[in-house]
């Protein structure tokens, strides 16, 4: 089923139409067990708690809205209560809130049938079913299974439902309180449990738990939703920024290897409006937190305004993901690499999208948000096929002899076996694996070093050439040279044009780029752009060179055109 969108205004109009159907209407969040209300500005506003219309002290034992909620799907049940038969329909649905997030919710539709023939089937019912052995009704909830149902059972902190559910009641009982709602969660953390197993991974997330308890106060209320991912709301008095930092600090020594340092990052929401869904303050506080996964030195930030904008555009740019890999858009420009001769003898593939409307939107756009999840190994795969394919096409041909690179990213490995899948591409075009140079950003091989250093043996043993992409914007670059076994070293354009005005940048470069040719590596400069940069290049002995100076990226026509 898909789950039907509705602005607050259409919703009104619904909801007035439902209530000359149905006995009664009404608006619930499910996860926070409360009734809820939108005004005519779409403001929500959180009521009374849901289950309280069945007399009852906790969550339902066979709520159907909960259910609902979690399988996107229509649930229906029969319920007896005080002599009457209740047929309960819960209908999920999102609602679009004025500054155009949205959160689940359910439409409850509840009939009631009182007549004496369904009077005397619902006692039957309550006989039957819906009684325990001492009287009371199973929809009136179970207190003694409430801790198993909202605790994680690892680190005795809330779950998400009870996390929900205790936030709502700190706000709706303590208004007067400014709270921050803080995530967290470590970085790469599935490398911990695949390299030292799943017991070093819980031994972390319990280490992580205590921590928290320290670190906050008895007024904080603390929970783990699922994996690594832990949420925090606190009085906003009562935290301390430093000692929060210094807890962050510890963490990072649970696990701090040659290969793997624990990095355990914090995304801080603000509690402006207590009427958002607790869901919805989650959500902001982890579009501060998914900002620092790249970024693996800063440990927190804080939501803002713009972060909502751009996790809207990320949004419609999934949403349309799809239809757009169907039309084609996808597309890859190739810009050229040249010899200290001026002569071409590779090119680079560069991911573009070309809207409908003509317009190109380069990678750095949108590579970002791919890398959040799947997409970018979707992508990915598709840029590596358009490649190899061109490379099919030019055989028989002058472009016959160039070589390609393509760039596989870190998140690649997550999703697929990146050296199967190329190795099967190949083997479909008929195409040699030695016409294709592989990118793997410096950068990304800082984390979990050993295990990218043995996919990049993987790639070579395949017969793959290896570049180190962007070289000299990582943290510990010439250390990283001894153990690596590529084939050439891309040294990144920031390297290159802060060394025109930087003396010492360009003495470090010039050091830099001399080791790699003595340890055996082909050296190529990205973002050459003036004649000047391009014979200084040369003078230090650089192979090969790529930037505006001779090319900008052009779709494969135009390259083809201008080497032909």
């Amino acid at each position: 089923m898909n789950v039907e969108e509705y602005t607050y205004q259409e919703l009104k109009h619904m909801l007035d139409y439902m209530k000359r159907m149905y006995d009664t209407v009404r608006l619930v969040d499910p996860v926070e067990c409360r009734e809820l209300t939108v005004d005519t500005t779409g403001s929500v506003h959180y009521g009374a708690e849901c289950f309280s219309a069945w007399s009852a002290a906790s969550r339902c034992a066979n709520c159907t809205s909960y259910r609902a909620c979690m399988s996107c799907q229509r649930q229906t049940k029969e319920e007896s209560f005080e002599g009457n038969h209740f047929l309960v329909q819960s209908i999920p649905i999102k609602l679009i809130l004025p500054e155009r997030s949205n959160f689940s919710c359910v439409l409850e539709l509840i009939n009631v049938d009182i007549s004496d023939k369904s009077r005397e089937k619902a006692a039957a019912v309550n006989t039957a079913q819906h009684l325990t052995s001492d009287g009371r009704q199973i929809s009136q909830g179970m207190s003694e299974n409430e801790y198993i149902i909202t605790h994680d059972l690892l680190t005795r902190l809330y779950n998400l439902d009870g996390l929900c559910r205790e936030i709502r009641r700190v706000l709706v009982d303590e208004p007067e309180v400014d709270r921050l709602v803080i995530t967290g969660d470590v970085r790469h953390f599935r490398i911990i449990n695949e390299r030292y197993g799943r017991e070093k991974g819980n031994e972390v997330l319990l280490a992580i738990a205590e921590t928290m308890q320290k670190c906050f106060g008895e007024d904080a209320i603390l929970g783990r939703t699922e994996a690594d991912h832990f949420v925090m709301c606190v009085p906003e008095d009562e935290f301390d920024e430093g000692v929060l930092m210094n807890a962050m600090k510890q963490i990072g020594e649970l696990v701090d290897t040659e290969n793997y340092h624990l990095y355990f990052h914090l995304g801080v929401y603000r509690v402006e409006d207590p009427d958002l869904p607790v869901s919805v303050m989650i959500d902001r506080a982890d579009m501060a937190l998914r900002t620092l996964h790249d970024r693996p030195e800063n440990i927190l930030t804080y939501y803002t305004n713009k972060l909502l904008k751009e996790n809207e555009y990320a949004r419609e740019f999934l949403k349309d993901f799809d239809k757009t890999i169907e039309k084609g858009l996808f597309q890859i420009h190739l810009q050229p690499v040249y010899t200290a001769d001026e002569k071409p003898v590779a090119c680079e593939a560069l991911s573009r999208l070309l809207k409908e409307d003509g317009t190109i939107v380069a990678s750095e756009k949108y590579i970002h948000i791919l890398e959040n999840n799947e997409y970018i190994a979707r992508l990915d795969h598709r840029n590596w096929d358009l490649v190899i394919k061109q490379l099919k096409e030019w055989q028989g041909t002058k472009m016959e002899k160039l070589f390609i690179s393509v760039n596989v990213s870190p998140k690649d490995f997550f999703y697929m076996n990146a050296v199967k899948s190329l190795k099967s591409l190949l083997h479909t075009y008929r195409i040699d694996s030695s016409k294709l140079i592989i990118e793997i950003s410096e950068d990304d091989l800082m984390n979990d070093t050993e295990r990218h250093f043995a996919i990049i043996d993987e790639f070579r043993e395949a017969g793959f050439l290896v570049a180190i992409d962007n070289f000299g914007i990582g943290n510990v670059s010439l250390n990283m040279l001894k153990d690596v076994h590529a084939d050439y070293v891309k040294f990144d354009k920031k390297f290159v044009a802060e060394s025109d005005e930087n003396s010492r940048c360009a003495l470090i470069l010039e050091y830099s780029m001399k080791l790699a040719k003595e340890l055996g590596f082909k050296t190529v400069a990205e973002g050459v752009e003036t004649k000047e940069q391009f014979d200084r290049l040369k003078a230090l002995g650089c192979d090969f060179f790529q930037g505006y100076y001779f090319s900008r990226p052009m779709p494969i026509k135009d390259f083809e055109e201008l080497l032909l």
